[in-house]
């Protein structure tokens, strides 16, 4: 597995800004069913809870980074967000992502990613969207990372685990969307890097997701 790379003439500032670049796009990608469920997971924590967006982290034992939940309500209809979801939200262009759709349609879409960035090294991945029906009109869109599906252009390519869900529950006003997941970069990363990248990548998704399915134009910054 190649180590992580960072070159020594860089400052701490401006690879933590290039690197919750990288993981936000990382992020923007996944989206499950209930991560990792574990009896001695431990209790949800509030992180941030600012602009209607609440962002929660709790410790799953054997994994290296926290789980992540960010819940939020806005007025689109479940369907409605989960449509963008295996829509537009996939097919929003990246010049640090190369992808190949392997099966796509409605209700589920498989496909594999390789992502370049100056700082890391390649993650290779492959994801599975699949939308499921729930009871009174709510919604959920589940992901989960799979082995990488083709060809790697590069051997040290490495790879990333990811699962998680985007819950769309109806209510009076619109409906209550709830993100959570829970993922490994792989490779050597910085953990102090990671966790807070993780974190704010995580909350940058869910307000991709509000303005996308909202109609709205993407907050400044991240359609870059």
């Amino acid at each position: 597995m190649a180590p992580f790379r960072i070159p020594v003439s860089c400052r701490v500032s401006a690879v933590s800004r290039v690197f919750v670049l990288y993981l936000a796009w990382l992020v923007f990608l996944l989206a499950a069913c209930p991560v990792f469920a574990s009896e001695q997971a431990a209790q949800w924590r509030v992180v941030s809870d600012k602009d209607g967006i609440r962002l929660e982290a709790r410790r799953i034992p054997g994994e290296r980074f926290d789980e992540l939940r960010v819940t939020t309500s806005l007025q689109a209809s479940p369907k409605t967000i989960a449509d963008y979801l295996l829509g537009k939200y996939l097919d929003e262009k990246n010049k640090n992502i190369s992808r190949t759709f392997i099966q796509r349609g409605p209700d589920m879409a498989l496909w594999s990613d390789v992502l370049s960035t100056s700082v890391a090294s390649d993650r290779c991945y492959s994801m599975r969207f699949e939308r499921h029906a729930l009871a009174n009109g709510a919604m959920r869109v589940t992901f989960v990372s799979l082995d990488y599906a083709g060809r790697k252009p590069m051997p040290d390519c490495i790879a990333l685990r990811a699962r998680g869900e985007w819950t769309m529950t109806p209510t009076g006003a619109g409906t209550r969307l709830t993100y959570a997941s829970l993922t490994d970069i792989g490779g050597s990363a910085p953990a102090f890097l990671v966790h807070r990248s993780l974190a704010s990548a995580a909350v940058s998704s869910v307000r991709k997701v509000v303005a996308g399915s909202s109609g709205l134009a993407l907050p400044r910054g991240i359609g870059d």
